[in-house]
C-alpha cells in the first residue's frame, strides 16, 4: 500500500516551536503539555475549516439567499452533521493571531469553549488548559498561537496516516529527550501491518453490513485499531461495518488516539484508564485483537488494585511484579469470543521474557501452560532487532486464537524472521531497521516489487505451515518439562556412603517391630523400656532390618540404643542412628522423555524423586541455532602472524623498535 510518509517538514516546525517559544520558560518535560494539546487543535481546527469550504461552495446557491446569521446556523449544523464537531466561537487560530497580543488569553479561551463536548474533553484531557495562565504572563501564548496557524496540518496537506507519523515522531522525539520511553507509545507500521495480515482476516468472508469489532488495550495513539480497519475496507469488505475499542492509560495520548479516530469519523470507543485495574470493556468480547502493551514494566504499585479487580482474568497466574506483560495477554484471551460463535485472534507484541522466565510452577509458567494446553498458540515471530524505536532488544509476535484451523490443532509454528530486514537511511531513535513492505523509489517513480516485500515473505512462511529454514512445526508437549526434585546419597572418592548421625523418635506402638526381641533377656528389657513407673536410662537392642524405622531412615546400622525419658506418665525415646548424607538437588526433563531412564542417565549419586512439577518454556532461539564451526589452527595462526608482521612494520615507521 502507497503510503506518504514524509512527516520532516511538519515535525521540524513543530519542534522548532517547541525550543523557540518555550525555552528557559517552561522545563522540558513539561512542553508536551503544550505542544501535544496545540497540535491537536490546529489538526481539529484544520478538519473543520476543510469541510467548512467545502460545505460553503456546496451550498453556495442556498447559502446566498439568507443574512449572515442563518447562513452561519446552517453551515455549524452541516458541519457537525457530517464530522461530529464544530466550533461556534467564529474564531479560529489565525483569526486570534489577526485580533492581537492585549486580549489574546480570554480570546484563546473562548475559542476553546466554542467546541462541542467531544472536542473539549478532549482538549482538557490533553492539559493546555492549567498552562494558559502562565503563557499569558511571560508574554508567549500570542506568539505560540500565531506559529500554530502557520502550520498547515490540513487534511488536503496531511493525510490521516501521516498525522498519526507526525503525532508519533513527536510523542518519540519528546520522550527520547526526556529520556522516557517512547516504545510505550508506538508501534512501527510495518510491525503493525505484519501483525495485522497474521490475523487471516482476509480468510474469513465478510458480508456486507456485517459487524466486525476490533480491539487494542494499550492503544496509544490508536494506529493498529486504525490500521486493523483500514485493511478490512481496503482489502476484504468496504461494506463492513467495523467498530473499533481501545483502552490507554494517558491522559495525552487518549486524547490523541481519541482526536484521530474522531477525525477519522470512526465508530470508536476509547477508554482513559488502567486495563489492569479498570477494564474499559467489562464484559465485552472481540473478533480481533492487536496490541503492544508495555513490556519489562513493573506492576508492583498497582498489584493490590489489579488482583482485586481481576474479575478472573488472572486466576490462572501472574508475572512476577517486575514485568506485567503477560497479564495484558490473559486480558485479551479474557474477551475473546466462543469457539461455537467464531472464535478470535489475537496479536500481542512481547519481549524475549514471557518464552522463559519464571520456573515451573511459577506464574509466568502458569500463564504458557494455561495457554498451550487450551491449544490456543498458533504461531510466534521473531522479529528483527534494532525495530522498535525506544529499545534494540530482541521482540516477538504471538498469535493466540481459539479458532485454530484443523491442520494446526495440537501444533505450534515458530518462525524466525529475525534477518528480515533493511537499514533505515536515517535512524530514528533505536530504530535502524525496517521490515521491507516491497515499495521502491518515490514520488512518481515510485512501485511495488513483490520479491522485495519481506512482510508477504513472512505471512507465506506463516500461511504456508511447513518446515524450512525459518519456520518449525512442534507439538504442544515440545515446550512442557519436568522439574523433578531429588534427594541424593553423599559418596565418598571411592564411592562409599557418607554417613551422618541423626536424632530421631522411636515409636512407642511400633518397638515390637522396630526391633529384634529373640531372648529373654531382651524381653526383659523391652518390657522396662515400656515401663511408664520404671528407670529412665539407655537400652540397646538389635534393629529389624525390614522395620519401618530402617526403611525410612535408610540406616545401615544393625543396633540402636534407646534413650527413655518419664515426664509424668508421658513415655519419650528418642535415638541417634547412621543415616546417609543426603543433599538436595533438581533435574529439568524434557516431557517427552522417559523420567526413569534419564535420571538413571544423568545422575550418578542413587537417588529419590521428593516431588515434582510440570512447566512451560519456549526456547525460542535454541530451535533455530546453527553451529558455527571453530576455524583451522593453521589459518587462525597465519592470521596472527601476518597482524604481528603488519605492526611490527608500522613500528618501524614511526621510529620505535
Amino acid at each position: 500500500m502507497k503510503r506518504d510518509t514524509d512527516i520532516s517538514q511538519e515535525v521540524a516546525l513543530i519542534w522548532n516551536t517547541a525550543n523557540d517559544v518555550l525555552r528557559d520558560i517552561f522545563q522540558r518535560t513539561e512542553y508536551p503539555d503544550i505542544i501535544y494539546p496545540m497540535v491537536l487543535i490546529r489538526r481539529i481546527e484544520g478538519v473543520m475549516i476543510a469541510k467548512t469550504e467545502q460545505l460553503q461552495k456546496e451550498l453556495e446557491s442556498q447559502l446566498a439567499k439568507v443574512d449572515k446569521n442563518t447562513r452561519e446556523q446552517i453551515l455549524n449544523g452541516k458541519v457537525l452533521q457530517e464530522i461530529k464537531f464544530n466550533n461556534t466561537s467564529g474564531k479560529t487560530l489565525a483569526i486570534l493571531a489577526d485580533e492581537g497580543e492585549s486580549s489574546i488569553k480570554n480570546n484563546f479561551i473562548a475559542y476553546l469553549n466554542g467546541y462541542t463536548d467531544n472536542i473539549k474533553i478532549i482538549i482538557d484531557r490533553s492539559g493546555i488548559r492549567s498552562h494558559i495562565n502562565k503563557l499569558a504572563e511571560e508574554k508567549i501564548l500570542y506568539t505560540l498561537i500565531k506559529d500554530f496557524s502557520e502550520i498547515d496540518l490540513s487534511p488536503e496537506k496531511v493525510s490521516n496516516i501521516k498525522m498519526g507519523y507526525v503525532f508519533e515522531e513527536l510523542i518519540r522525539k519528546f520522550s527520547e529527550a526526556n529520556n522516557a520511553e517512547a516504545g510505550e507509545h508506538y508501534t512501527p507500521r510495518e510491525v503493525i501491518d505484519l501483525m495485522t495480515l497474521m490475523l487471516d482476516m482476509d480468510e474469513k468472508a465478510i458480508k456486507d453490513g456485517q459487524l466486525v469489532t476490533i480491539y487494542d488495550p494499550a492503544c496509544g495513539s490508536g494506529g493498529m485499531l486504525s490500521a486493523a480497519k483500514e485493511f478490512i475496507e481496503e482489502k476484504i469488505n468496504p461494506n463492513a461495518k467495523v467498530v473499533l475499542y481501545g483502552q490507554e492509560v494517558n491522559d495525552k495520548t487518549w486524547a490523541v488516539a481519541q482526536a484521530d479516530l474522531l477525525l477519522k469519523g470512526e465508530t470508536a470507543y476509547i477508554t482513559k484508564g488502567d486495563t489492569l485495574y479498570e477494564d474499559g470493556a467489562a464484559g465485552e468480547q472481540f473478533d480481533f485483537m492487536l496490541s503492544n502493551p508495555p513490556y519489562g514494566k513493573s506492576w508492583k504499585k498497582i498489584q493490590k488494585k489489579v488482583l482485586a479487580n481481576s474479575n478472573g482474568r488472572f486466576d490462572v497466574g501472574q508475572p512476577r511484579s517486575s514485568d506485567g506483560q503477560l497479564l495484558f495477554t490473559l486480558h485479551m484471551i479474557s474477551k475473546m469470543k466462543p469457539a461455537e460463535m467464531g472464535g478470535s485472534a489475537i496479536a500481542i507484541v512481547h519481549n524475549g521474557s514471557p518464552l522463559f522466565s519464571g520456573d515451573a510452577g511459577s506464574g509466568e509458567s502458569e500463564i504458557r501452560r494455561y495457554i498451550l494446553e487450551n491449544d490456543w498458540l498458533e504461531t510466534i515471530v521473531a522479529l528483527p532487532t534494532e525495530l522498535f524505536y525506544n529499545t534494540g532488544i530482541a521482540t516477538y509476535i504471538w498469535l493466540v486464537r481459539n479458532n485454530k484451523p484443523e491442520k494446526r490443532k495440537g501444533k505450534i509454528q515458530l518462525i524466525d524472521a529475525s534477518s528480515f530486514w533493511k537499514p533505515m537511511k536515517r535512524s530514528l531513535g533505536n530504530k535502524r531497521r525496517r521490515i521491507h513492505n516491497g515499495m521502491e523509489g518515490s514520488g512518481e517513480n515510485e512501485r511495488y516489487v513483490e520479491a522485495n516485500d519481506q512482510i508477504k515473505q513472512i505471512i507465506d512462511i506463516h500461511k504456508a505451515f511447513a518446515p524450512g529454514p525459518h519456520s518449525k512445526i512442534f507439538e504442544l508437549e515440545d515446550f512442557a518439562f519436568r522439574k523433578v526434585f531429588l534427594d541424593l546419597e553423599e559418596t565418598d572418592e571411592n564411592g562409599n556412603p557418607i554417613t551422618e548421625e541423626k536424632e530421631v523418635t522411636v515409636a512407642q506402638n511400633k518397638l515390637d517391630d522396630t526391633l529384634l526381641i529373640k531372648t529373654a533377656d531382651d524381653k526383659k528389657r523391652l518390657a522396662e523400656l515400656k515401663d511408664k513407673k520404671g528407670k529412665e536410662g539407655e537400652f540397646t537392642f538389635n534393629l529389624n532390618p525390614e522395620s519401618e524405622l530402617v526403611t525410612k531412615h535408610k540406616t545401615a546400622d544393625t543396633s540402636i540404643t534407646i534413650r527413655k525419658t518419664l515426664d509424668g506418665s508421658k513415655l519419650g525415646l528418642k535415638a541417634t542412628i547412621n543415616v546417609p548424607k543426603i543433599v538436595k538437588d533438581t533435574e529439568y526433563i524434557p516431557w517427552k522423555d522417559d523420567k526413569e531412564a534419564f535420571l538413571k542417565k544423568e545422575v550418578e549419586k542413587k537417588w529419590q524423586i521428593t516431588k515434582e512439577e510440570k512447566g512451560y518454556e519456549i526456547p525460542f532461539t535454541k530451535h533455530f541455532y546453527v553451529y558455527q564451526p571453530l576455524r583451522e589452527a593453521n589459518l587462525v595462526s597465519a592470521e596472527l602472524s601476518k597482524i604481528e608482521a603488519e605492526n611490527i612494520l608500522l613500528m618501524n615507521q614511526l621510529g620505535i623498535s
